[in-house]
């Protein structure tokens, strides 16, 4: 187990969309993984959140132009010496695998959702306090309560076309952490201030803390500066207050190439 915490703040939006993709995709396979009634309920939750994330933005594009962005970075840093042969073969097949998986998905991932009378008829309930019980819809206790394998089979079968966009948004972030390196660096009192050179095009901010210290990063970002304010909970109410002393810490900043 990591004995420190990294906190991330995106710049861009692309990146930011990457970071949510991330997100419900690791919400979706924690709650999918626990098979109970409970657990499987909030993944179906999840994959209705999931086809509203992906139904408001054209991530596909996006991520197809940054897939094929990176194969080029990938040749130079080959080149250069700049990573690891192991991470090159690694990165530049899975990423050639993506872009072929994300030309051949379905330009609407989310009617697998929407067109399915049953999950719509639980995301009208979703936006009520405790609308999706189990007494004003039936057949929602009625699936829950059927064999795990059939449960299973219909979840992932439901999940399946939004794969290749959330594994695509995971496999770019993971190389974009790969090729970043920590730096170190120490506040003055609670306060960090780092000038950004805008041809670097910084996409991602990175900060690493020691775990059990109960000190967090506020960190404001944009293509010119990183401002980063230190501080710390305390109280039932968990109010914070910036630290006191100087904080050593670790910064990587992802760039666009």
């Amino acid at each position: 187990m990591n004995d420190y915490i990294i906190y991330e703040q995106p710049i861009t939006e692309n990146v930011r969309n990457f970071l949510k993709c991330e997100y419900l995709d690791e919400k979706f396979n924690c709650a999918v993984k626990q098979h109970d009634m409970w657990a499987i309920k909030s993944s179906i939750s999840t994959l209705i959140e999931m086809s509203d994330f992906v139904f408001r933005i054209n991530i596909k594009i996006e991520l197809l132009k940054d897939l094929e962005r990176n194969l080029l970075l990938l040749d130079t840093l080959k080149k250069s010496n700049s990573i690891e042969l192991i991470n090159y073969d690694k990165f530049y097949t899975e990423i050639q695998t993506y872009i072929q998986k994300l030309n051949n998905t379905n330009s609407s991932p989310s009617k697998s959702i929407t067109d399915n009378d049953f999950l719509m008829q639980i995301k009208s309930k979703l936006h009520i306090p405790a609308g999706d019980n189990f007494f004003d819809m039936p057949s929602y206790l009625n699936f829950l309560s059927s064999n795990k394998t059939f449960i299973l089979e219909n979840i992932y079968n439901w999940y399946t076309p939004f794969k290749p966009i959330f594994m695509s948004s995971i496999l770019l972030l993971d190389f974009k952490r790969t090729i970043s390196k920590f730096k170190y660096f120490s506040s003055n009192d609670s306060f960090f201030e780092m000038k950004l050179d805008k041809s670097d095009k910084t996409d991602l901010v990175r900060i690493k803390l020691e775990k059990n210290i109960n000190i967090y990063p506020d960190i404001s970002v944009n293509p010119q500066n990183i401002n980063v304010m230190f501080k710390t909970s305390y109280g039932e109410n968990r109010q914070s207050k910036p630290i006191e002393e100087n904080l050593n810490f670790g910064l990587s900043l992802s760039n666009i190439k």
